[in-house]
């Protein structure tokens, strides 16, 4: 995938896209979005994929999924979040983040032994 973009960058072409100079962003985009391993739904079902979200993240991305405005809600407090769900903003436990260098996940990664985020 990476070499497809890249390659696609270079030449400037990905198939009918981009004008054949380099740096041809149009060409760049169509590799970045339309290439098979981009659009295929078999890296979805693979649990050694994708990131962890910190707790604090994962509640600002329900926030923002429900479109919480400031002008409704102006001031918004998230008090208490460290007892609630063990982490608040600006209050790591180290400089890392939330998850310890040897944090191990629950299901096949954990069973396989491999650290994560």
């Amino acid at each position: 995938y990476i070499k497809e973009v890249a390659t696609a960058f270079r030449t400037g072409k990905y198939g009918d896209f981009g004008s054949g100079s380099c740096g041809d962003l149009a060409a760049t985009m169509a590799a970045v979005l339309l290439d098979p391993e981009a659009r295929s739904v078999t890296l979805d079902a693979d649990p050694f994929h994708g990131v962890l979200r910190e707790p604090i993240l994962k509640v600002l991305a329900v926030m923002r999924g429900m479109e919480i405005k400031h002008d409704l809600f102006p001031i918004l407090r998230l008090e208490g979040m460290n007892d609630k769900i063990g982490q608040m903003s600006h209050s790591f436990p180290t400089v890392f983040g939330f998850f310890l260098p040897e944090y191990m996940p629950d299901g096949r990664p954990g069973e396989a032994t491999l650290v994560a985020p």
